[in-house]
């Protein structure tokens, strides 16, 4: 299993792009902070909590790399097991309109930031259309469609969705948006 960009610097790793200006990806580490700033991201949003098991780069450290390689950062730990609830979304939803894209994110794996990713989507496009966009992008969660049309049936319940001009403009960001795929 690849853990991070560094360990497959073979060619093997490359970030996967679920929109034009948003791609996912495992476990980053501090090598990786320097290679995403030259690849043409300019933001992190790590989603893994810094209570989980493992040895890898915790959020305040990175945070410091990503601050001097040039890079926005954001850190919404996110429990697998509260993936769903709002506050998770919210907080994923909230770094995409603060940070500028391109986006990288990032979990143990990548499927959560997918997840949580595809739950904000949700909130501005059709439920379709983003599991359309997972499944071109190699990410086959299909078994979310459940979940994922709750979630749009919820959205305007949203505090977040109700009071922020700017999640209105979100929907039509290439942060969201699959045609036309621009990579850095």
């Amino acid at each position: 299993m690849i853990r991070s960009v560094n360990e497959a610097a073979a060619g093997v790793f490359k970030p996967n792009y679920i929109s034009a200006q948003f791609a996912i990806g495992p476990q980053i580490d501090a090598d990786d902070i320097v290679r995403l700033s030259g690849a043409g991201f300019r933001a992190v949003i790590n989603a893994r909590p810094d209570t989980e098991d493992d040895d890898f780069i915790r959020a305040e450290e990175a945070a410091g790399l990503a601050a001097a390689a040039g890079l926005g950062y954001i850190h919404t730990p996110t429990e697998n097991h509260a993936i769903f609830e709002v506050d998770a979304i919210d907080r994923f939803e909230r770094a995409l309109i603060e940070l500028p894209g391109p986006i990288f994110a990032h979990c143990k794996s990548g499927t959560r930031a997918a997840i949580l990713w595809a739950l904000v989507a949700v909130r501005h496009q059709p439920t379709e259309e983003v599991i359309a966009q997972l499944n071109a992008s190699g990410q086959e969660l299909r078994f979310l469609e459940d979940e994922l049309r709750a979630e749009r049936d919820s959205a305007i319940r949203s505090p977040l969705r109700l009071k922020d001009e700017a999640l209105v403009s979100l929907g039509s960001s290439p942060l969201l948006m699959g045609d036309k795929l621009k990579r850095p």
